[in-house]
């Protein structure tokens, strides 16, 4: 930090610490190096930058630590020149010095540094990006464009991100509609694990635009359900796994109704399981009464739990044209979605009504038995048999 106008500096003594700057005594230079930082005046700056380049590692730490204690535009441009050095400790310096500053130009070197193989250094400049925040998303989601750093450090960069919290959500929300894929699902599990109501309606309307990035999309969600950040309305909050959350409904209400049915109707057929139990319940949670032919079509899903989730949503509605696709459905699947499917019977019909689809059930599966014809057992009439009874 610069010292303050009403303190100047006497010339005399910036010009001594200066001049011995230049001396061929390594042990001298490293000192007035520290002597200028400690007078603060920023007329020494371009000296300690060119001292960035001498040939003794303790020179040019000293000129950084020093270039950190006089701060200022052109002391930053001097770090994050050092941010090159081989030196450890001398990067070290300037890693933590750029950190305190908070400097944004410093953000594409500081992932370079990402990239060396300290840990000490590592570890710095992940703290000093997490400290930039805002302003180190941008360039951080285009390192991710680069497969070899992809591959090198997409982990570290990823916990950085996370680690900004809630400074990183705007510009994230934008990286949504990046032409990158990588950038794209890197940005949805980010805010997915950062956590905030905010980033409900975007992410909907990433499911809706991109068929690709549904199944991220729907984790995600499913995770923020889960931590309680979004949630179905009062009324519904006991049963998530049929009604949708209010965000995530109002995501869809935000968009034109033909598009989110044409959407939605394609989603059922998506290959992910979870992203036609998530289709199914949004048409439900959208569509109620109407959506009772998709809700039918889908008892013939592949997968048991998309049917189960089928199965409950029809007990909700109590419509009893579903009653014979239900007993069609505990004819042919038996156990696996049998108690299910007689629970929403349950629901739908009276005690006569229920005793007599449960006995229409009972003989058309006996009716379908092959006979069995039963033998009795020959008696032993062997002249030993008798032993046997005892």
């Amino acid at each position: 930090m610069a010292v303050a106008e009403s303190t100047p500096i006497p010339e005399a003594d910036l010009n001594r610490w200066l001049t011995q700057l230049r001396s061929n005594d390594v042990t001298l230079r490293s000192d007035a190096a520290h002597q200028l930082g400690k007078l603060g005046d920023e007329r020494a700056v371009p000296a300690l930058v060119e001292a960035l380049s001498d040939s003794d590692e303790y020179v040019r730490k000293s000129a950084v630590t020093a270039l950190r204690r006089i701060g200022g535009p052109a002391a930053m441009e001097g770090l994050r020149q050092a941010l090159a050095d081989r030196s450890e400790q001398v990067v070290l310096q300037a890693v933590n010095g750029l950190r305190d500053m908070r400097d944004r130009e410093a953000v594409e070197p500081l992932i370079r540094v990402l990239t060396r193989r300290e840990r000490s250094l590592q570890l710095a400049a992940t703290d000093a990006l997490i400290r930039i925040g805002a302003d180190a998303v941008g360039p951080l989601m285009e390192a991710f464009k680069d497969r070899a750093l992809r591959r090198r450090i997409g982990n570290q960069i990823w916990k950085i991100l996370v680690d900004m919290g809630t400074k990183s959500i705007d510009p994230l929300l934008q990286m949504l509609t990046d032409e990158n894929q990588y950038v794209r699902l890197t940005a949805i599990s980010v805010l997915g694990r950062i956590g905030d109501r905010r980033v409900a309606a975007p992410l909907v309307h990433l499911f809706l635009d991109d068929p690709r990035m549904q199944e991220a999309v729907v984790t995600t969600l499913a995770r923020l359900e889960e931590r309680k950040v979004i949630e179905p309305p009062g009324s519904h909050a006991a049963d998530r796994e049929i009604f949708l959350p209010k965000d995530v409904v109002d995501g869809f209400l935000g968009r034109p109704r033909e598009e989110v049915t044409k959407v939605l109707t394609e989603g059922l057929e998506n290959p992910s399981a979870k992203v036609r139990r998530f289709a199914l319940k949004s048409i439900y949670a959208l569509f109620g009464e109407t959506a009772l032919d998709h809700l039918v079509a889908a008892l013939q899903d592949e997968d048991i739990d998309v049917k189960r989730l089928a199965i409950k949503i029809l007990g909700k509605m109590r419509n009893k044209r579903v009653i014979d696709p239900l007993l069609q459905l505990i004819l042919h699947d038996g156990e696996q979605v049998e108690e299910a499917a007689w629970n929403t019977l349950k629901v739908l019909t009276d005690l006569r009504e229920y005793d007599e689809l449960r006995a229409r059930v009972a003989k058309e599966r006996a009716g379908g038995r092959p006979a069995v014809r039963k033998y009795a057992k020959s008696k032993d009439v062997s002249p030993d048999w008798w032993r046997e009874q005892d």
